[in-house]
């Protein structure tokens, strides 16, 4: 018995210096490989886990574009608003007037009638024509202050703003309901009402307006897309507006 037990010693023995040898040579592929689950790491995902991730993609790439949508509402800074006045720009304008009057209108109104007024009048035979303009230049005074832009209300400052924008994107003379001007003039009420809503945020009836100015805007804007390609990416760009702003579903 004990010869037995003195042989299986041994041969335990040599097979460890076996083993050994044998991973020393190898590299060590016998002592040091760790066990790993390739069954586990190559097992196919259960068809809910699947569906579950792909869900989770998909709301994330939704609620990516969502965040990245420009707004319906404020455009990009163009040349175009760099022409239009806001109520504290309008205060400190000199040269603009009220009423639709162009400078035509103002160079007869400010210089050529008082001229004709003293002329006729022979106001200048009797103290001057010289002096008889300085009298007449303080009506013109008074008068141009009257009919300014800078004394004007904020319902003044958009009708001249509107007229700007008729001039900026009309076709020919007197185009008023081409698809650019109209869009164009939404445009300009939009951001004149969002700029009232900023000031006044419990008015709902204006927010209620707002919202109907927006998709009456992005309709005109779909008609002039259907005529005209160029037309319409024109005049996005001269709006400020991008077209994912003005297509498809539009919240407010």
């Amino acid at each position: 018995m004990f010869n037995r037990l003195q042989a299986g010693n041994s041969f335990v023995f040599s097979l460890s210096i076996l083993l050994y040898t044998v991973s020393r040579s190898s590299g060590s592929l016998v002592f040091k490989q760790q066990f790993h689950g390739t069954a586990v790491a190559c097992a196919k995902k259960h068809p809910k886990q699947i569906k579950k991730e792909n869900l989770a993609k998909r709301a994330a790439k939704l609620a990516e574009f969502e965040r990245t949508k420009p707004s319906p509402i404020v455009s990009q800074n163009t040349a175009f608003f760099g022409t239009l006045h806001t109520p504290a720009s309008a205060y400190g304008s000199t040269n603009d007037s009220q009423h639709f009057l162009s400078q035509d209108d103002r160079r007869f109104l400010f210089e050529q009638t008082p001229r004709d007024f003293v002329e006729k009048s022979h106001l200048g035979a009797v103290e001057g024509v010289d002096e008889a303009l300085k009298h007449e230049q303080i009506k013109v005074d008074a008068l141009e202050k009257i009919v300014g832009l800078q004394n004007g209300n904020a319902k003044a400052v958009q009708l001249w703003n509107i007229q700007q924008t008729v001039d900026w994107f009309k076709k020919k003379d007197g185009d008023t309901g081409s698809p650019e001007v109209q869009a164009a003039i939404l445009t300009v009420r939009i951001h004149n009402l969002h700029s009232h809503l900023q000031q006044h945020r419990k008015d709902k009836h204006n927010y209620k307006q707002l919202r109907t100015m927006v998709h009456k805007r992005a309709k005109i804007l779909k008609y002039l897309k259907t005529k005209s390609l160029d037309r319409y990416h024109t005049c996005l760009n001269e709006l400020g507006l991008q077209p994912r702003a003005v297509e498809g579903e539009i919240t407010l």
